[in-house]
């Protein structure tokens, strides 16, 4: 008995020490995975989770790295597959269009896709009125949208069968005292017109009131970037003007807001006076230092993009005109053309009385001449024909009810009016032209 109970009490002191073991390598184990997971998070520090990344080095006088990082921001923001919705893809064609040139160019996906959400917000405005005579389009939307249009290599003078120059014209002439009381507008109604190529009336230019004092830079940015656009040398004492009263608002480097910086960047890059060009300069220094140091690649809207990005890449509003060798008619897919196809009967020698024309028929481009005769005969009770099936595709059996003899020789052949060469045999392989004569010929 004393015997069991010693073996007891060595198996119980056993167990001990290895329970004891046991504990020992879970510890150590443990303090080993924490060492672990250390180190990792040491070597792999976490990143931005947004699809937003800055573009390294932070290089903050590369204006190059700006325009880079303003592009993903942008791209970052996009709301929907049709653009930045709200009425905003205007002002991200100009910004990328001009922004990044080499890149956005016609035939490309990136510049193509943005051309149609240009034409959605266009389209989707029409929708609600022809005339587009929404408060917001007649005041400065309609104008920023046709030299956006001009951006993307389209005519503004024939947008899906709407003369958009026209309605803005109608505009002007509708709100006139609007637009003499409001230069903005005016000017940028005078930029449409002269991206566009059309020539200005006179009381669009008169509605800028030229005798008259800048109040704002953007008012003044304006209309320095129309009248530079039409011609420099005829409104010289009025460009000067311009550049002058900007001059005086230009402080620490900028001209007021990023917004309003960016304008007047804008405006003044096509001068060649030594001060304004010592001015644009630094204000581009400027622009870039913001917008890649202190924002990181970000901007406070579309709109404040649309001003910087050009101005970045020593660009305008007004660059628009002429980039374009050729412009896209932008047009309402209407569906399939249709094709009038007239049936002739000919019975030759073989069948008498039963020579006729028919009415044509219509189909749609691209359809055979198998479907016409369906059509004809489903339309017109007095035609008849029948066909089979072969492998190699669909033959005339008879016509008018006249069937040629088994084994002969003789069939229903088809000819084309104007043609020396018989047509082939099988009808879903003769696609007729539009206004063409098929002459079903016995012989």
């Amino acid at each position: 008995m004393a015997k069991d109970e010693e073996v007891l009490i060595n198996e119980k002191g056993s167990r001990r020490q290895l329970e004891k073991f046991c504990l020992a390598v879970v510890i150590i184990a443990a303090i080993g995975l924490i060492i672990g997971l250390i180190a990792y998070l040491a070597t792999n520090a976490p990143g931005d989770t947004s699809d937003y990344v800055i573009t390294q080095p932070d290089y903050p006088t590369s204006s190059k790295y700006a325009i880079d990082n303003g592009e993903k921001w942008m791209i970052d923001n996009q709301k929907t597959a049709m653009g930045w919705m709200d009425n905003q893809n205007a002002d991200a064609m100009l910004a990328l269009r001009l922004g990044i040139m080499s890149k956005y160019q016609p035939g490309r996906c990136d510049f193509n896709t943005l051309s149609k959400s240009l034409e959605f917000d266009i389209l989707s405005a029409l929708l609600r009125s022809k005339t587009l005579d929404e408060i917001t389009w007649v005041r400065m939307l309609l104008p920023k949208y046709i030299v956006a249009l001009r951006a993307a290599c389209m005519d503004a003078t024939n947008f899906h069968g709407h003369n958009l120059i026209m309605i803005l014209e109608d505009h002007f002439s509708k709100y006139t005292q609007y637009y003499n009381n409001t230069r903005t507008s005016a000017a940028m109604l005078l930029l449409a017109k002269c991206v566009s190529e059309s020539m200005p009336a006179k009381d669009h230019l008169e509605a800028l009131d030229m005798d008259r004092d800048f109040t704002t830079v953007t008012e003044a940015s304006l209309v320095l970037m129309a009248l530079s656009c039409l011609n420099r040398t005829n409104y010289y004492s009025t460009i000067m003007k311009a550049e002058n009263y900007l001059l005086t608002k230009f402080n620490n480097s900028n001209f007021g807001s990023t917004y309003e910086t960016g304008l007047a960047a804008q405006a003044l890059s096509k001068s060649n006076r030594t001060e304004v060009e010592s001015a644009v300069a630094e204000a581009v220094l400027y622009l870039t230092k913001e917008i890649q140091s202190k924002r990181k690649g970000k901007f406070l809207n579309i709109g404040e993009a649309s001003n910087v990005l050009p101005a970045l890449a020593m660009m305008s509003w007004a660059d628009v005109k002429g980039k374009c060798p050729n412009l896209r008619v932008a047009s309402v897919d209407t569906g399939p053309k249709i094709v009038n196809v007239t049936i002739q009967i000919d019975g030759g020698d073989i069948f008498t009385g039963v020579d006729q024309t028919f009415p044509s028929v219509t189909i749609n481009e691209g359809q055979s001449l198998l479907v016409a005769l369906e059509t004809l005969q489903r339309t017109n009770s007095n035609f008849q024909f029948t066909s089979s099936s072969t492998a190699y595709g669909t033959i005339l059996n008879s016509v008018m009810g006249k069937q040629v003899a088994i084994g002969s020789t003789q069939s229903w052949n088809i000819h084309l009016s104007g043609s020396a060469n018989m047509q082939g045999m099988y009808l879903e392989n003769i696609i007729p032209a539009d206004g063409s004569r098929y002459i079903l010929k016995a012989e």
